[in-house]
């Protein structure tokens, strides 16, 4: 009677009857209880050799989980049950073995048996919910979840699985109010906090998620993020007033000024990239500040820079009537011009950036944006004047320095391009553009052509897949007469990046080899990129 106490009623009716067999089970189940799970799984086999009674099955099936045997375990779990098919206790035996072994679906089948028998059990519901998850089958395991938190009780484990299926189906609103139970169960929880205001962004429901951002305010009033997060959605609700009120008090001022304001603004407007909502924020942002400071240009720009995203043709004209209601300032000069600039439209941005620097000729930003935007409509000759002025005003400024450079080179005027990079290189050194650029302007005219070569190799040594750079040192290999390495760095450019001035190079190396061949193919290749370029067709023609 003892040792039927000890078995439990889950399989006592299934014991073996045969008194050797009950003697044998009996010495197992005290290995047993003693973790001598090797030798009471050899006198548990000793008995099932005399009668195969399912509780013999059910007993070795648990051991042989204990030893990592599942196979095993599966087998002889299924054998219990094949006796005694109505034994729950096997069935949960079973089903857990099929997870371990991975099987879900069959494990849910005997899940869902056991189930039928004991509705109640919150574990077995908890269980067939896991395995509805793990058969990819979220719906129905919040069936089973909804369960357990409806009608038993709120649990954490329970209640983090709900919100995770639910944020999966992006369905903020329950995913919130899944959150909210768990802070029923942890109320100081700090990062379930977080997740309940982040979720209710989301929905968005601002009210809410303010209403938690205070709650962790007010155990931690100095928190920065947190005050961050509430201004923005007071601002998201159009409440710019308290907004404000609150930004202030972040930057511990009574109050913010003009240009704050206007900061805020615009980090909504360049957030709006990621954040459609963000948009309408700063507009609204914008507008308030359009009336309340009719004198500042900055909101009416940014008004029509953000309707120019949608409807550019309406640019124009607001810009002219902008510029001419507002003239005396360089930076709306600059802004107007660059918003064209950035378009490529840079007969445009000249216009602009030369009427601001008749206006403001001290300007260095007007000064070199002018000359650049002459310099990208190739009329390097309109763009001179500019992009010394701009360097005389700011002698050190590398895109000064590097446009001039180019435009000195075009212009054939070889001294001062050669002055200017010697007072480049006092500024910037190691500058690769820079190297580069002068390396392959003495290739060029045929002047310190070994100095050429050092400045070009830096380059090739810091970017040794740029195709420019190495087309400028297989260039300069040229100009020494090295044609055989010149053909290797040109040959490596072109692989790289292929174009009519590569080829063009190619086609010239191997001339001077005398593989006029392999000359005219590169040549032709570099025609049928450009059939216009008659310096090219002309070095074909001359051997027709």
């Amino acid at each position: 009677m003892l040792f039927f106490a000890v078995l439990g009623s889950n399989y006592a009716q299934d014991e073996p009857a045969n008194p050797k067999a009950v003697e044998l089970f009996i010495e197992a189940k005290t290995l047993e209880l003693k973790d001598n799970y090797l030798a009471a799984i050899s006198k548990y086999n000793e008995a099932l050799k005399i009668e195969k009674a399912a509780g013999i099955y059910f007993a070795l099936s648990k051991l042989y989980t204990n030893v990592t045997q599942h196979q095993k375990a599966l087998e002889y779990g299924l054998e219990a049950i094949k006796i005694n098919p109505s034994n729950l206790a096997y069935k949960e035996q079973v089903s857990d073995t099929y997870i371990i072994l991975g099987d879900y679906t069959n494990a849910l089948k005997y899940l869902k048996d056991i189930y039928e028998k004991r509705p109640d059990d919150i574990n077995i519901i908890y269980n067939m919910g896991r395995m509805y998850e793990a058969l990819k089958m979220p719906s129905e395991a919040l069936k089973y979840y909804e369960n357990i938190t409806e009608n038993y009780q709120y649990d954490e484990t329970v209640l983090l699985r709900m919100a995770d299926i639910y944020e999966s189906f992006n369905d903020y609103a329950n995913t919130a109010a899944t959150v909210e139970k768990l802070l029923v169960i942890n109320p100081t929880d700090i990062n379930l906090k977080y997740s309940a205001a982040a979720t209710y962004v989301k929905i968005p429901d601002y009210d809410n998620a303010i209403r938690i951002y205070e709650e962790i305010l007010s155990t931690n009033p100095n928190n920065r993020d947190v005050q961050t997060e509430v201004i923005k959605l007071y601002f998201r609700q159009h409440k710019n007033a308290e907004a404000f009120d609150k930004y202030s008090k972040l930057l511990n001022r009574d109050s913010v000024d003009f240009m704050t304001k206007m900061d805020v603004a615009i980090a909504f407007l360049q957030a709006s990239e990621q954040d459609k909502e963000a948009r309408g924020v700063s507009r609204n942002i914008l507008q308030n500040l359009e009336t309340a400071y009719p004198n500042e240009w900055m909101p009416s720009y940014y008004l029509i820079y953000m309707d120019a995203q949608d409807n550019p043709e309406t640019a124009d004209e607001r810009f002219a009537g902008l510029l001419a209601a507002t003239d005396t300032s360089a930076e709306l000069y600059v802004q107007v011009g660059f918003y064209y600039y950035e378009k490529n439209n840079f007969s445009k941005s000249m216009d602009i950036f030369k009427r601001g620097t008749d206006k403001f000729p001290d300007d260095f930003r007007l000064n070199y944006l002018t000359g650049n935007s002459f310099y990208r409509l190739g009329d390097n000759r309109a763009a001179l004047p500019y992009l010394e002025k701009a360097l005389e005003q700011n002698p050190s400024d590398l895109n000064t320095l590097s446009n001039l450079g180019l435009v000195y080179d075009d212009l054939k005027m070889n001294e001062e391009c050669s002055k200017l990079y010697e007072q480049a290189f006092k500024y910037h050194p190691d500058n690769i553009l820079l190297l580069n650029n002068y390396a392959y302007h003495l290739s060029e005219i045929g002047e310190k052509l070994n100095e050429a070569k050092e400045m070009s190799k830096k380059t090739i040594e810091k970017e040794p897949d740029n195709a420019s750079y190495l087309d400028t040192y297989g260039w300069i290999l040229y100009k020494l007469k090295d044609y055989k390495n010149a053909v290797i760095y040109i040959d490596k450019a072109i692989k790289l990046g292929k174009n009519e001035t590569l080829l063009d190079h190619l086609g010239d190396v191997y001339e001077a080899m005398g593989e006029v061949v392999k000359a005219l193919k590169a040549w032709n290749d570099a025609l049928q990129m450009n059939p216009n370029n008659d310096a090219i067709r002309q070095k074909v023609n001359k051997y027709k």
